[in-house]
């Protein structure tokens, strides 16, 4: 079997069903939001045209009070499942575009608009994915869960409904982003830097930060992540 070819073979369904996710303005947006829509009406939005996506393929389809949803593939006598962790919401498409952010165009051979890449592409990617093993009728060993978060942009508080109510996965990954893989970000860095004096000899220059260079232990750090 040529996995490559089978893929072709939907590229172009593929690209239809992206496309209309992706004209989905689904940034997070509290105030019209509801009990069973706490991201807001159009991330509540992209959530269920992914889940409908998912019922109609024939996957187990779940929406936890809008927090987050899953489609789930695969048969077996307990909840061990291999998770593809995935979100819908995007960040403001602010700035100047080429083209308009959520009109989905594609240009020299790529598609341009906000989340084709963070991460409605690859969510979209791995649904397909899921859709091909089910299509060629391929033997599974463990259930595969696509879970559709609502707002990993801005809090995650998807996720940590996630954890509270639903049993973990026997292994997982993320699909987010460049392919074919990212094993770090940049992340973030608060940081105060107080003087010990303030004192500054007559006739100098004010006290200025000429340059910051901070050390980090990578490999403290991620053991502190694995263990904690």
């Amino acid at each position: 079997m040529n996995f490559y070819e089978e893929v072709l073979k939907r590229k172009e369904d593929l690209l239809a069903d992206l496309s209309e996710l992706l004209k989905i303005e689904s940034t997070k947006d509290v105030e019209s939001g509801s009990a069973t829509e706490p991201m807001g009406k159009t991330i509540a939005e992209a959530l269920d045209y992914m889940l409908k996506l998912s019922s109609e393929q024939g996957f187990h389809v779940h929406n936890h009070e809008g927090y987050y949803g899953y489609g789930e593939y695969g048969n077996g006598e307990n909840d061990e499942h291999i998770a593809v962790l995935t979100h819908l919401d995007v960040v403001p498409a602010t700035g100047q575009w080429t083209s308009p952010p959520f009109d989905p165009t594609i240009r020299d051979g790529k598609l341009f608009a906000r989340g084709a890449i963070d991460d409605k592409g690859p969510t979209m990617a791995a649904f397909y994915g899921v859709k091909l093993l089910k299509e060629l009728n391929l033997p599974l060993k463990k259930k595969v869960r696509i879970i559709f978060g609502t707002d990993e942009e801005s809090g995650m508080s998807c996720l940590k409904k996630y954890r509270e109510v639903e049993v973990p996965p026997v292994a997982g990954f993320a699909p987010d982003a460049t392919f074919p893989i990212i094993h770090a970000e940049k992340g973030q860095m608060h940081v105060k830097c107080v003087l010990e004096t303030t004192e500054v000899k007559e006739g100098s220059s004010p006290l200025s930060l000429v340059s910051l260079m901070p050390v980090i232990d990578r490999t403290w750090f991620l053991k502190r992540q694995l263990l904690k």
